[in-house]
């Protein structure tokens, strides 16, 4: 075998395993005000309480207490030194089209998808997420995260993705 298609093969099979990965899909998030500081010890307990009106099949929950337990925190039924409330609102596919362009025509030809111009076509999804957290020693803070795709993708790996960022923004109000 030749190296050039040694190579080949290599990136071909790069870029495969980079295609089924399930972060591959790229997604970002926005809070509803400044976001959330708490000020945490190792091994002080959390409780999350999960609402899922939406009815979505989500692992959100028990990914988000890996995680905390994973910083140091420790899960506990009862008297937490922290209640995360969470409030799954909605996993929803946005797809959209805006002419950005127009041509010279307009005055004499009013079709509104006539070939000449530009479009720009959006195609994502969204999730949305309520968020409270109350302690025992400070006020309860809450924020409302938006979680977006940048394009559409397999629904699976989109709703993972998305998720997988809301966790990290929760986890990420936490600092020792």
């Amino acid at each position: 075998m030749s190296k050039i298609t040694l190579i080949l093969s290599f990136f071909i099979a790069l870029f495969m395993s980079a295609c089924t990965n399930a972060t591959f899909i790229q997604s970002f998030i926005q809070t509803s005000n400044e976001g959330i500081f708490i000020r945490s010890q190792k091994q002080q307990s959390f409780k999350i309480s999960f609402q899922n009106p939406s009815q979505l099949r989500t692992t959100l929950d028990r990914d988000l207490a890996l995680k905390l337990k994973n910083l140091g925190l420790k899960e506990v039924k009862e008297n937490a030194d922290y209640e995360i409330l969470i409030n799954l609102v909605d996993m929803k596919k946005h797809s959209y089209a805006q002419k950005i362009t127009t041509s010279a025509r307009f005055f004499y030809d009013f079709d509104p998808l006539e070939s000449d111009g530009e479009w720009m076509v959006e195609n994502y999804y969204t999730m949305q997420v309520n968020l409270q957290i109350n302690s025992k020693n400070h006020n309860s803070q809450k924020t409302s995260l938006l979680a977006r795709t940048a394009y559409l993708g397999n629904k699976e790996r989109c709703q993972l993705s998305l998720e997988n960022k809301i966790i990290n923004q929760i986890v990420s109000f936490f600092y020792f």
